[in-house]
């Protein structure tokens, strides 16, 4: 295999593994290009990856503004951000036909997983969480929250089956999708309907106890763990463990690296720590930052490495971002998730089953309300098996190695050199 393409566009915490995979591939002889929006461009040359640009910061910041990250805002992050990517990275991909290449791609609709397929490229189609996976038996939530209990199990899976489609033309007709469809048909791609995905291989990066794999998920899906990954910051935990030789293990707070409005995190957060008289770390936001001043419970930090932070702290609220969840599980604390979008409110689900938090949507985030449930939480936590096996569980995984090893065992792969070497030898 001379070269592996990484297509990945997201927040901090879904690029993260993916630059993590790329140090792995590379580290066992393959050359890696990484496809990604110009904000990350420092993360990807630090890890000694070759950085492909395919989006500008304007975009990255445009699809990811304050409003682009409310509940109902369907359109900004598609637009100003995925959709301008897909072009760039066509084209390089495109570049690339006739040489010996593996596309690995996050997600599916995107150029580079498009160019794969047109030129007969083999890809690998990563997903970060199981709500990504399409289920006519056990589908996601917020979905599966709206489906009644009295209807037939099998009427439901028609109903579902059938608004997959419906979902896909409601698309198609969208104001900001044409030119992301235009896009597409000029450089002989155009969208198709598909109810299974041409990848050669599907990676889910989340273990198999989380995500209940049903009866109707694509064979070729292996499962291989939470990649966890940590980006230490010796300022941040020195504060940190000076605050807490002060006050005590704390609740932390965090919005996620893609939310920049925190005022009612940060304002309930506050009154929460109040309420129960321990204290409260605030992690990102900082225009939120002056909601804590004048309490000696509360700190704000800008940045703080989970992998340091959660194991002495009793326990997190977040938005439900697949990261900051199985860091919360690796460390073995309870999490309370208030989900906005995409993943967060399946993932609080799973965690909620599993018995490891609990979560309450936005509009019902109150310290009145969330207070007693942090407490009670907190109570539970003490006595919980569940909290204890999945961080053991957790803690042995090896996400990264395991992914790679199914790719190379599976589409039966070697690095350039390693075949070269092989030749000479035999």
């Amino acid at each position: 295999m001379e070269q592996v393409v990484i297509y990945a566009l997201g927040t901090g915490g879904d690029i993260d593994p993916m630059v993590a995979l790329g140090i792995e591939l590379m580290r066992r002889g393959y050359r890696v290009s990484f496809l990604t929006n110009d904000y990350f461009q420092a993360r990807v040359s630090a890890a000694g990856l070759e950085f492909i640009s395919v989006g500008t910061l304007e975009q990255y910041h445009l699809g990811n503004s304050v409003t682009a990250w409310e509940s109902r805002n369907h359109v900004d992050n598609f637009e100003h951000y995925h959709a301008p990517a897909f072009e760039p990275a066509f084209n390089f991909v495109k570049s690339l036909v006739g040489k010996n290449v593996l596309v690995l791609a996050l997600g599916e609709e995107n150029g580079a997983a498009a160019a794969a397929e047109k030129f007969r490229l083999p890809y690998v189609k990563m997903l970060l969480s199981p709500n990504i996976v399409f289920s006519a038996y056990s589908p996601p939530a917020p979905m599966k929250w709206a489906i009644p209990k009295r209807i037939p199990r099998f009427i439901v899976r028609f109903l579902l089956r059938r608004n997959r489609k419906t979902r896909f033309k409601v698309f198609c007709r969208m104001e900001h999708t044409q030119a992301y469809l235009a896009t597409r048909q000029r450089l002989g791609c155009s969208l198709t309907f598909q109810t299974q995905s041409n990848a050669v291989l599907q990676l889910g990066f989340f273990p198999e106890w989380f995500g209940m794999p049903a009866k109707d998920w694509p064979t070729n899906l292996k499962l291989v763990g939470f990649p966890l990954q940590n980006r230490a910051s010796n300022q941040s935990r020195n504060e940190l463990d000076r605050f807490i030789e002060q006050q005590g293990a704390p609740l932390i707070f965090t919005s996620g690296t893609g939310v920049k409005d925190v005022v009612e995190l940060f304002t309930e957060g506050r009154k929460i720590c109040e309420q129960l008289q321990v204290p409260g770390v605030f992690v990102g936001g900082a225009s939120g930052a002056e909601i804590l001043q004048g309490s000696s419970l509360c700190l704000h930090l800008d940045y703080i490495d989970f992998e340091h932070a959660l194991s002495k702290a009793l326990a997190i609220v977040h938005h439900g971002g697949m990261g900051t969840t199985a860091q919360a599980i690796k460390a073995g604390i309870p999490q309370l998730i208030r989900p906005i979008k995409y993943d967060q409110p399946d993932n609080a689900d799973r965690i909620y089953k599993l018995g490891l938090g609990t979560y309450v949507m936005p509009e019902q985030f109150k310290a009145e309300v969330v207070a007693p449930m942090i407490g009670n939480m907190l109570q539970k936590a003490k006595s919980s098996k569940a909290l204890r096996f999945y961080a053991e569980d957790v803690n042995n995984s090896r996400a990264i190695v395991d992914a790679c090893d199914v790719i190379e065992r599976e589409l039966k792969i070697k690095p350039v050199s390693l075949v070269g070497e092989a030749a000479v030898h035999s």
